[in-house]
């Protein structure tokens, strides 16, 4: 007995994906597995606009909400000096138009409030949307940021305001 081994069989070249479907059949009857396809460089970049929709509408929800609050604040100044130096204030024993005033004061600073709000929160909704899309992340950042800090802002307008009405 010889203690040589057989000689090798000879080599076969591996079988080549001519199909598209990538099921061609191996040597020993069974599928082949799809082929490795790299992923993608990326997802594709949707439009931009979400983001920039999104910041106009907290540049709206900050500015709309901070001119009407400035015009609020004007009119709270004309209720000034009919405070007694920080004392409660007896709405009946006011004149007329101070009364008309106070109502147009509380009217207008609700509004303020109420535009920042709905289109802050719109902005800041939106904001996130495009962020986590990455459809406009920049303008989503700022228009999240905006509408956060926002408050702040028309809060100061309002302040601003009843300073800049009352007489000195």
């Amino acid at each position: 007995m010889s203690t040589t081994p057989p000689p090798p069989e000879p080599y076969q070249q591996p079988v080549t994906r001519s199909d598209s479907s990538g099921t061609a059949p191996s040597a020993q009857g069974a599928p082949i597995a799809p082929a490795y396809l790299p992923p993608a460089t990326g997802k594709p970049k949707g439009s931009k606009k979400l983001g920039l929709i999104a910041l106009v509408v907290s540049l709206i929800a900050v500015g709309g909400g901070s001119i009407i609050a400035f015009i609020a604040g004007m009119q709270s100044a004309s209720l000034a000096p009919y405070a007694d130096g920080g004392q409660q204030m007896d709405p009946t024993a006011l004149p007329p138009e101070v009364q008309q005033a106070a109502v147009v004061f509380g009217i207008l600073t609700i509004v303020a409030f109420v535009v920042y709000a709905v289109f802050g929160l719109w902005g800041f909704i939106q904001g996130i949307v495009a962020a986590v899309k990455n459809r406009g992340r920049g303008w989503a950042i700022g228009a999240i940021a905006l509408s956060l800090l926002g408050g702040i802002v028309v809060g100061s307008a309002l302040a601003a305001g009843a300073a800049i009405g009352v007489p000195a």
